[in-house]
């Protein structure tokens, strides 16, 4: 119960942030005339978009004892929601991947859009580099804009209706979570005897535009 308590949890405060984050981005593709980034810059915005989402999720999972005044690590709650989190970054890296496998398979053309797969790769180490570093220095986690986000996302799920629509997204995001652990440990089918490709051969597509899926 306390594991999907946590997961419906953290799944609300991911759909805030991305609902947040998307503005962000509309603001700043307007005040750079709605150009399409270049690779450098639009993995550098996933990259700051990581770590503000590692942050946010390392400050729900830590609490603070104000009588101490020090930090208390709740060891399964901390490892509970790095996993969480992990497994929410893995799979939108899956989902995404299947839709370059469909895109390729059916020869279907994708809207230009930089992307590397190696850089993707890179963001997900990334993310789990800094939460061992805040796991180490908790004190990181308090700062302007990590409590910016904090106070934002809190407003937002104590809102009316987007705090129910929130909440309804937090629901299926624990369906979807059980989803993918069901299919992980479900047996796999035979291999057919058809020709063979190549996994890396999607690669040379690139990523679809469709920021809603961020």
């Amino acid at each position: 119960m306390i594991l999907v308590t946590l997961l419906f949890k953290l799944g609300v405060r991911f759909a805030i942030f991305n609902f947040i984050w998307f503005f962000i981005e509309t603001i700043f593709k307007m005040l750079t005339g709605m150009r399409s980034p270049q690779l450098a810059g639009l993995y550098t915005q996933k990259a700051l978009k990581y770590i503000f989402l590692v942050g946010i999720t390392f400050a729900y999972c830590l609490d603070y004892a104000p009588n101490e005044p020090s930090y208390v690590y709740d060891w399964q709650k901390l490892a509970t929601g790095g996993l969480i989190l992990m497994l929410y970054l893995l799979g939108k890296f899956q989902k995404q991947q299947e839709q370059f496998q469909m895109f390729s398979r059916f020869q279907i053309p994708v809207p230009s859009r930089p992307y590397s797969l190696r850089l993707e790769i890179t963001l997900l180490f990334i993310a789990a580099l800094v939460f061992i570093i805040l796991f180490f220095n908790p004190s990181l986690s308090e700062n302007l804009l990590v409590n910016w986000f904090e106070k934002n996302i809190r407003s937002l799920e104590k809102a009316f209706l987007l705090g129910f629509i929130f909440q309804v997204l937090g629901f299926f995001f624990v369906v979807g979570v059980f989803m993918r652990l069901l299919q992980a440990f479900r047996p796999k089918p035979p291999k057919s005897n058809g020709p063979n490709q190549d996994p890396d051969s999607y690669t040379q597509y690139e990523d679809v535009s469709n920021q809603h899926l961020e």
